[in-house]
Formats: C-alpha cells, sequence, structure tokens
C-alpha cells in the first residue's frame, strides 16, 4: 500500500527531502487556477454580451430619441450679381474672389459712354419740353387777358347796336308819320284848292256872261276874275306842297335803309359776341394743349430719370455686405444685361439646411436643439431647428418623378429642415458648403426660441431689405 506524502512525513521527520515541500505546497494552488479561468471562460463572453446589450440599448434610446441625418450642408443666401438692364465692356473690375465688400461698393463697371450721352439727350428734351411748355402757358396767360376784354368790347358793341337800331326804327317811324301827315296835308290843301278854284271859276264864268251883258259893275267882275286867279295860284301852291310831300317819302326810304343797315350791324356785333366767346374755347383748348404739354415735360423727365438710373447701373454695387465667393467675368469682358458677373453672400447670414427623411420626421418641432458635426471642425457646433419645410425636396427637382404610366418604386422623401447655428469663436471659419452630420433631439420643440432664431436671421437680411426698399 502506498503511503501518502502526509503521512510519510509524520513517521518520519527527519528523512524527508527537503525538494518535496515545493510540490507539497502547490497542490492547493491548482483548483483556484482552474476556477478563475472557468470564470473568465465563463464571465468574459458575458461581459461582453451584457455590455453590447448596454451599448444596443443606448443606441437603441439613443436613435429613438434622435434623428440623425448626413445629408446636410452648411448654406448661405448666395446672390448672382448682374448689370440690372445695361449691357456693355467690364471697363473697371474693382474685386477678387475671397474679398469682403462692403453694402454700396462698386464691385465693377461696364463702360458708361453710351448711357451717359442718352441722358444728355434726355436732359435736351426735358429742356425743350419745359420750353414749350413755358410757351404755351404764356400764351394760355395772354388769352385769359384778351378774352375777356374781346367779349366785353363785343357785348357793348352789340349793346351801342342794338340802341342805334332803335333808333333807326323809331326814326322810321317818326318819318312815316310826318311824311304820312304831311301828304295828307297837302292833299287835303289841294281838294281845298281845287274846290275854291272851281267855285272862283264857275264866279268867274258867271259873272264874265253877266259882265258881257253889262248887268254886273265891271269892278265886281274884275274882283270875281282876282278870285278866280288867286284860287288857280292856291291850287297851283297845293299841287307843289303835295309833290313836294310825295318827294318827302323818299326820307321814309333812307330811314329804311338807315334801320336795315343797323339791323345788320346788330346782327355783326351779336356774331361778334357769339365770336369772341368762343375765346372760352380757345382757353380751354389751350388748357388741353397746357396738360399735354406737362404731361410731355414728365415724360421727358422720366425718360431723363430711367436714363439716369440706366447711367447708375453702369456702376455694379454690392448690395449687402458679404464676401466674393466667384467671379465670371473679368476686365474687358462684355457683360450682358441679367447675366451675372460674380457671386456673394453674407457670411452673417449662415445656416445648415438637414434633409431629414419623412420616417424620421417624428419627434422633430421647430426649436429642437440640434448637434451639428462638420467634418472641418474637431467639435460639434449647437444649434436650434428653425423650421420645417412645408414640401419635399423632390417637390423642386429638376425633373420631377411622373408615375401615371403606372410605374412606381416607393423611395422615402427628404424634407428640408432649417438650423440656426449657434454662434462661438469658431464662426468665421465657417464656409458654405460644408458637409454636416445633424443631430436633432426629439421633443415638444420651443417655438419662441424658433421665432427667436428666425428673427436674428432676418435682422442679418433687414439692411439690404431697406436698402431695396
Amino acid at each position: 500500500m502506498t503511503t501518502s506524502p502526509s503521512v510519510a512525513s509524520a513517521a518520519s521527520p527527519p528523512q524527508q527531502p527537503p525538494t518535496a515541500t515545493p510540490p507539497a505546497a502547490a497542490q492547493p494552488v491548482v483548483p483556484h487556477k482552474t476556477q478563475y479561468s472557468r470564470l473568465v471562460r465563463i464571465g468574459g463572453p458575458l461581459g461582453l454580451a451584457v455590455l453590447a446589450l448596454l451599448v444596443v440599448c443606448f443606441w437603441w434610446s439613443y436613435r429613438r430619441n434622435h434623428s440623425i441625418t448626413e445629408d446636410a450642408f452648411v448654406e448661405a443666401h448666395i446672390v448672382n450679381i448682374a448689370p440690372q438692364s445695361v449691357s456693355g465692356h467690364l471697363v473697371r473690375f474693382l474685386v477678387e474672389e475671397n474679398d469682403h465688400v462692403e453694402q454700396g461698393q462698386v464691385l465693377a463697371e461696364i463702360d458708361p459712354v453710351t448711357y451717359r450721352d442718352q441722358v444728355e439727350l434726355a436732359r435736351s428734351k426735358v429742356e425743350g419740353a419745359e420750353a414749350e411748355l413755358r410757351r404755351q402757358e404764356s400764351a394760355l396767360d395772354r388769352l385769359r387777358l384778351e378774352v375777356p376784354i374781346q367779349i366785353e368790347i363785343a357785348k357793348r358793341s352789340h349793346a351801342a347796336a342794338m340802341v342805334d337800331e332803335a333808333r333807326a326804327l323809331q326814326a322810321l317811324k317818326l318819318t312815316e308819320d310826318e311824311v304820312g301827315h304831311g301828304v295828307e296835308g297837302a292833299q287835303a290843301a289841294l281838294d281845298a284848292a281845287k274846290a275854291d278854284l272851281l267855285l272862283a271859276q264857275q264866279e268867274y264864268t258867271r259873272y264874265t256872261v253877266l259882265e258881257k251883258e253889262q248887268a254886273v259893275p265891271l269892278k265886281r267882275a274884275q274882283e270875281v276874275t282876282r278870285s278866280r286867279d288867286a284860287a288857280e295860284a292856291q291850287r297851283k301852291l297845293a299841287a307843289t306842297k303835295l309833290a313836294q310831300a310825295e318827294a318827302d317819302r323818299l326820307r321814309i326810304e333812307v330811314a329804311k335803309r338807315t334801320w336795315e343797315a343797323s339791323q345788320q350791324t346788330t346782327q355783326k356785333a351779336t356774331k361778334s359776341v357769339d365770336l369772341a366767346e368762343t375765346g372760352n374755347a380757345q382757353i380751354r383748348e389751350v388748357e388741353l394743349l397746357t396738360v399735354v404739354k406737362k404731361s410731355g415735360v414728365d415724360e421727358a423727365q422720366r425718360a431723363l430719370t430711367s436714363a439716369e438710373d440706366q447711367l447708375k447701373y453702369t456702376r455694379i454695387l454690392a448690395p449687402f455686405p458679404g464676401v466674393v465667393v466667384k467671379l465670371y467675368r473679368h476686365l474687358g469682358d462684355f457683360a450682358s444685361a441679367g447675366v451675372p458677373i460674380l457671386s456673394m453672400y453674407n457670411p452673417e447670414l449662415l445656416y445648415v439646411t438637414a434633409n431629414l427623411e419623412e420616417t424620421r420626421l417624428r419627434g422633430v418641432a421647430p426649436g429642437n436643439r440640434v448637434e451639428l458635426h462638420l467634418d472641418a471642425f474637431a467639435d460639434p457646433f449647437r444649434g436650434r431647428v428653425v423650421w420645417i419645410d412645408k414640401s419635399t425636396g423632390a417637390q423642386f427637382a429638376l425633373m420631377p418623378r411622373n408615375v401615371v404610366a403606372g410605374e412606381f418604386t416607393k423611395v422615402v422623401q427628404r424634407v428640408p429642415v432649417r438650423i440656426a447655428i449657434e454662434r462661438d469663436e469658431r464662426w468665421p471659419l465657417l464656409r458654405a458648403g460644408l458637409s454636416v452630420r445633424a443631430v436633432i433631439n426629439h421633443g415638444p420643440g420651443d417655438p419662441h426660441a424658433a421665432e427667436q432664431a428666425a428673427r436674428e436671421m432676418v435682422d442679418v437680411e433687414m439692411p439690404f431689405n431697406r436698402a431695396k426698399e
């Protein structure tokens, strides 16, 4: 029977070899190593599994509470600067790429000779139109003075003509009455003279017979003869007066002619009044012509203003403070109206546009905080969601999809989300177009903060807007 090392040691201690102690002492260590190895073999994978589970849970929770996209870029309002309604050769180019410019600074100038000549021509037209207007206004003032006087003179002449006509008519009536009465009187006197002559003739005849018979005295016969001769003379006188009275009828014709002449004068005076009163229409016509002349002056002035604006547009100015990022034309090139010669943007107005999948919009609201990882910077930037666009980016594609023919493949659409970047000391190093990885925190949002961020962006653009006004 083989004895164990412990029994042998107890029976004969002096005979135990000194080298037997290490193996006896190593015997208890062997089980501990085995347990540790077993623990490592079992606990190591379990710990890794737990760690992996924790990482997966953290990743799942992080992804659940954040919307992440790498389809995001730093953007700015890049403005293409082009000549406004003028064309020509660039005779001055005062900026280069990456130059910082101030609002109103001259960037370039188009050859102004042609447009300066147009300004001088337009100015000469304005002077001519103003001179014509002054002449027309002078004529209008003269008419306004002359026409009332002419009307007053015509009216007075008409009144005088009417008075003369009335006088002529009255004179005609008086002449007719006078001549009529004269003729009647002369005719009556003639008739009376004839009657007296007839009576005297009869007496003469009777007394002549009686005188021959010597029945009457000679003296009585002579008296009868003298009476007959006197009656004859009275008849002749009455006939002469009647002839004279008949001759006075010519006065009636003269008076009638005078009255008719006065009537014609009155008619002429009436027409003169009408003609003078047409001066009011002439004044109105000249007033309208004056208005036309004023419109001509205004039109010439507008043409001058337009020509001066064209001349101003030959100097291309910076619409806002910013930085020149691209030159499309150089000194001596021909610049056309509306064709950009350079591009610039305001470095103070930078933001991030993140094209977020429509499946990741849930939980994103204006005002949510955003973590912006830029490849050009080691540390991320901070930001806030300003607004979420009301349409997807596909709506503005150059070639929108058309599925009316029936073919359709569902593609997750992306919605632009604007993010305001919080400023820090690295702000001047930002560049438009840098790639961004945007991590948007989910939450109810902060409309006040989003409105404040949008207002700050508008305030940056406000000087440019005021300049345009």
